[in-house]
């Protein structure tokens, strides 16, 4: 397992990396310290979580602003203390209705990323644009750069990008969110080549401007993520479908050029790339 970010998504990797949507929901809370636990258990390669702050500015790991889909407790996060964020217990899986409540409380960022450290790469999801400077500069302060993926969305067409990218700011592997324009998305890409991004997030309409773009990727070399999410998926590769046809899902989009895959059905997807020596 690769504790370094660079090298795990470097082109030199040749496996296919398999994401954990939020760690692994369907065995623990969303967003907990112990669905990362699963995440590594099972092996995944990359973990995916979401952070924001609370109301007296501390990194938490969750995904909604309010706390009531996954907690025992109600409230807007960025309206609450930490002190009452943490005494607000997390519902077993997604949060739906009939999930028992768990004893696991709200984790903060910092003691995700430690338990993680050197053992899997942590992909973090900044929920609002107000606290992008503070989890880098948590980041940075915890010396844990190698070991974490920012990601943002960016547009190629006017080419702004999120981060200040300071000298001290590219220390932090960063991943771009990209959609693939129609006609020109291997052109668009070169937009992004002085930005030096390992891997992009992929967002598409027609899978032929992505194999069209195959050689300027690998020219570029980066690395192509997409989600096979139910809840976030391009076209129809989702992993509902992926259960009963794997090829046609997963298969396909290995094939087009993606290299790293997003999902909520780790253990089904190891399985299937084992089985096809990937």
């Amino acid at each position: 397992m690769y504790s370094d970010t660079r090298k795990l998504i470097s082109l030199q990797n040749p496996a296919v990396l398999v994401v954990a949507h939020r760690g692994v929901w369907t065995r623990a809370p969303e967003n907990s310290l112990s669905a990362l636990e699963e995440a590594i258990s099972v092996g995944a390669d990359i973990i995916e979580i979401d952070t924001q702050t609370t109301a007296d500015h501390q990194l938490v790991v969750m995904h909604d602003a309010w706390l009531d889909r996954t907690c025992d407790h109600q409230g807007e996060v960025v309206h609450m203390p930490f002190s009452e964020v943490r005494r607000a217990r997390l519902r077993g899986s997604d949060g739906r209705a009939g999930m028992v409540v768990s004893e696991e409380r709200v984790p903060l960022l910092e003691e995700l990323l430690e338990e993680a450290r050197g053992r899997i790469i942590v992909n973090i999801d900044i929920k609002f644009e107000r606290d992008r400077q503070r989890v880098m500069d948590l980041i940075l302060d915890m010396n844990i750069a190698d070991g974490v993926l920012l990601k943002s969305k960016i547009d190629l067409a006017t080419q702004t990008f999120p981060l200040d990218m300071t000298d001290s700011q590219r220390r932090i592997p960063f991943m771009p969110i990209v959609t693939a324009n129609s006609g020109s998305f291997a052109e668009d890409l070169r937009k992004i080549e002085d930005f030096g991004a390992q891997i992009v997030e992929l967002n598409f309409s027609d899978l032929t401007d992505v194999t069209a773009a195959k050689e300027e990727l690998r020219r570029l070399g980066i690395r192509l993520w997409v989600n096979t999410l139910d809840e976030s998926h391009p076209l129809d590769y989702c992993d509902s479908r992926a259960h009963q046809h794997p090829g046609d899902v997963w298969g396909t989009v290995i094939e087009a050029g993606f290299g790293a895959i997003q999902t909520d059905s780790v253990s089904q997807l190891r399985r299937w790339l084992k089985d096809k020596g990937r």
